[in-house]
């Protein structure tokens, strides 16, 4: 037997009722820090957030999906990306449209596990936005506030140490500090995030919402598994033509593009079925997806959203700015404008992503050991009919329901109990006297596995993968049921700052975020020096460390210094 490996026991019987009290315990959370808390439009959102698991042993793999959103106070999302949560953290940037209006905004952040408990769940972080091209303020919805309004974390003082190297400083002139654990924190170690902005620019003292309305066992509902690995999920739901959950219907889902490759789900007792797909990065990519169907039984597939579009349930203050994020904002927006203009480097295409992350192999999911036939190399046939015939044996034709059917041959005698698994050009293909009509004229190569093939949870009784000429299923049409859709990939951030960039006379100092740097580890026994260059616009600026505990208490320090 051939194939990939199984996905773990619980994601081939996803949504089993016996599994619910189990799954109940399990609840996730995650703390998220922000480079600034006032932001323009055109600039990139640095953050990191720490995953915390309660109900589950660490030895056991959860959520590897961290999904961020940049929402409106009503729930409308302005831009979203996913990113991968590895030893517990995720970190990237998300870029702010430049059509944004100013006003709040929030930094949505959750896993596909805590859906199941509802956005209230989910992480919040208040955000301000300014459009320096726009007059208008964008207005906060009528969002009911809930009984109990949102507050939010406080930042314990205390446990760790910022300590400047000087007070003041010149342009341009190397600015020095420290970060270690107090002497008396008894902490074994932590691992920091470290910011340097001007002055208001982070709040010191509090970071995102608490958890709204608190954990609420009675609303928990496994609707949705966990990203395993370092795979994206695709789940969703089959109906019949009834609308009523179609179970034990096999699922076959083509990813298209440079990369092609294939996957298999089956749907449980319920209709529902879940894959896991590792996508790489980039923005979107271009699935197909078929319910093995026949005779027109009239399946339908439902895909699952990719991200939660519920709006947040708390009520969000009036917009405002003091008279010193005034002066701020217009620095910012300043600085924004100049960047933009002098920048050297523009944000990576996604043709770049691609180059960055693929690893160019375009070996078919199915491996080289295969036999491969290729057309050309022998006298050109009437049809595919004639080439299995004549050329591969180990296709063999036959009649069921009056109609002709394909089944590969193999010494391993149980290959019968399965279907085979017939594609052209990457897309499964259930109407077998469509596909042996086919003119080999069409046709480049075929390549064929004549053994138990395993994808996933699927057993195929082999693989029969035709390759077309022009990429065009040789004109045969789509199966019943299938259709194309796009999903998100991992997303691609922008690398931070330079906190110590070459001066330069002709080109101003526009950074708005001198430093950001995200899991940095304090021990008790080392002090990290932190280094940054001087920006040359005068003022204070504040260095802010950050740190979330084994028991999610969020740790903080700050020290300030002067340009002069």
């Amino acid at each position: 037997m051939t194939g990939c490996l199984a996905a773990p026991s619980w994601a081939q019987t996803p949504f089993e009722p016996a599994l619910g009290e189990v799954a109940s315990r399990i609840r996730e959370q995650v703390q998220v820090f922000t480079d600034r808390n006032i932001y323009a439009v055109d600039e990139f959102i640095y953050f990191s957030a720490d995953q915390r698991l309660s109900g589950l042993s660490d030895a056991n793999p959860w959520s590897s999906v961290l999904y961020v959103e940049l929402v409106a106070p009503g729930g409308e999302t302005l831009v979203k990306g996913k990113y991968r949560i590895e030893g517990g953290r995720a970190e990237g940037s998300l870029h702010i449209p430049s059509e944004s209006l100013t006003g709040n905004y929030f930094l949505k952040c959750y896993t596909r596990w805590m859906r199941n408990a509802g956005p209230d769940s989910f992480s919040y972080t208040p955000l301000k936005i300014i459009n320096p091209f726009r007059s208008e303020v964008g207005a906060n919805a009528d969002v009911p506030a809930p009984a109990n309004s949102a507050s939010r974390i406080s930042y314990r003082k205390g446990m760790l140490e910022c300590t400047p190297g000087s007070a003041a400083y010149h342009a341009g002139q190397e600015v020095l500090f420290k970060l270690s654990l107090a002497p008396d924190s008894r902490l074994d170690a932590l691992r920091c995030c470290v910011t340097v902005v001007p002055e208001g620019a982070v709040d010191l003292d509090q970071g995102q919402l608490e958890n709204i309305r608190g954990r609420d066992d009675q609303a928990f509902r496994v609707d949705l598994l966990p990203d395993l690995g370092n795979n994206i999920s695709i789940s969703g739901t089959v109906l019949g033509p009834d609308q009523e959950p179609k179970p034990h219907t096999t699922l076959h889902f083509s990813l298209l593009g440079e990369v092609p490759d294939y996957f298999a789900a089956m749907s449980n007792i319920r209709g529902k079925f879940v894959i896991s797909t590792p996508l790489g990065a980039g923005e979107y990519k271009e699935f197909f997806v078929a319910p093995e169907q026949e005779n027109g039984s009239g399946l339908e597939v439902r895909i699952d959203q990719e991200f939660d579009s519920r709006a947040p349930g708390f009520s969000v203050e009036e917009f405002r700015l003091s008279d010193t994020e005034r002066e701020l904002a217009r620095q910012i927006t300043l600085n924004m404008q100049l960047s933009k203009v002098f920048s050297a480097d523009d944000p990576p295409s996604e043709q770049a992503a691609r180059q960055l992350y693929s690893d160019g192999n375009r070996i078919p999911f199915y491996g080289t050991h295969v036999n491969r036939l290729l057309i050309d190399d022998y006298v050109m046939l009437p049809n595919l009919e004639e080439v299995f015939i004549n050329l591969i044996p180990e296709v063999q034709l036959y009649r069921k329901q009056g109609r002709k059917r394909i089944r590969i041959l193999s010494e391993n005698n149980s290959i019968g109990v399965y279907k085979p698994l017939i594609m052209i050009d990457h897309i499964s293909v259930f109407d077998h006297e469509a596909l042996l009509a086919i003119s080999p004229e069409k046709i480049e190569r075929i390549d064929l596995i004549n053994d138990i093939y395993l994808k996933g949870s699927v057993p195929f009784g082999g693989i029969l993968a035709i390759h077309s000429r022009k990429g065009d299923m040789a004109g045969i049409d789509l199966p019943h049921g299938s259709y194309f859709f796009d999903y998100q990939s991992f997303h691609t951030s922008q690398p931070p700052v330079d906190p110590s960039p070459v001066l330069d006379e002709r080109v101003p100092d526009t950074r708005n975020t001198l430093l950001w740097s995200a899991g940095l580890l304090l021990s008790g026994e080392n002090e990290l020096e932190i280094p940054l260059r001087a920006p040359s616009v005068k003022g204070r600026y504040v260095v802010l460390v950050r740190a979330v505990s084994s028991d999610g208490e969020v740790f903080a320090a700050s020290s300030d210094f002067i340009v002069e």
